[in-house]
């Protein structure tokens, strides 16, 4: 196969990836400058903020603790909503729709980790609020659900994308969602150590395996052509993916 007819599984990996990076920084900045704001003197690094909770009162870290992922929820809508508006397929667009995911995630995937992730954002949260066990797995289970409906119903996104001229869908498939996916969960894995806490490594680990119901929808899609060809690879998507990646690794 020719370097061509991967080029849309080259172009995805670097969205992916780099929109991964560039939703984990923003996450952090909402902690730092939230506990910056609360004079508690942050540190950011790239998947954590250090700052003085010995400081601050049971309120300042919670809200510390919520500012990152009610963030990313607030970012992923908007930047969703754009994407989905724009009608001509573009990377722009193919990029926009993945940021927009990964915030709306960061939001629905720490509540889902919240039962088993007591230090982590939400796990915070819940305990601040004295949540019991049974009321977090309970919403974990609904932040699961949504998760599912709204990934899945978000397939058809992904429909205007092809790898060649002969449209084949199982290919496609596996060049938006299955390679980019799980390059995700190792590169991302790899690039992140080392890390303070296991529990850092559990969005970068489950997180994107959420993308699979997305893959999976967009299976059963009846889809007989693309309109975009992708078979080239973006010189600014590989400049933009080289910087986040040694923005991300300068922040250890």
């Amino acid at each position: 196969m020719k370097i061509k007819n991967n080029s849309l599984a080259i172009n995805s990996i670097m969205i992916v990836i780099s929109t991964t990076i560039i939703g984990t920084i923003l996450h952090e900045l909402a902690h730092f400058f939230m506990a910056g704001y609360f004079g508690l003197k942050p540190e950011l690094h790239h998947n954590y903020v250090k700052y003085l909770s010995a400081n601050a009162t049971a309120l300042q870290n919670m809200i510390v603790a919520g500012a990152g992922p009610l963030f990313s929820l607030v970012f992923g809508v908007i930047v969703l909503f754009i994407s989905v508006k724009i009608t001509k397929p573009s990377l722009f667009k193919l990029f926009t729709l993945w940021l927009g995911m990964n915030g709306i995630l960061m939001f629905l995937g720490y509540i889902l980790i919240a039962p088993i992730a007591k230090e982590g954002d939400t796990g915070k949260v819940f305990d601040f609020f004295n949540i019991p066990v049974y009321v977090s797995v309970f919403i974990a289970i609904i932040s699961f659900i949504v998760i599912v409906y709204l990934f899945s119903n978000l397939s058809k996104e992904f429909r205007f994308y092809k790898n060649e001229d002969l449209f084949k869908q199982d290919e496609n498939r596996k060049q938006l969602f299955l390679y980019p996916i799980w390059s995700s969960i190792v590169f991302m894995t790899v690039l992140s150590l080392p890390v303070i806490t296991w529990i850092s490594l559990l969005p970068t680990i489950f997180m994107p395996m959420t993308y699979i119901s997305t893959m999976k929808r967009y299976k059963k899609l009846d889809l007989k052509d693309a309109g975009l060809k992708i078979d080239f690879i973006s010189k600014p998507l590989l400049i933009l993916t080289i910087i986040t990646i040694i923005i991300y690794r300068m922040l250890i």
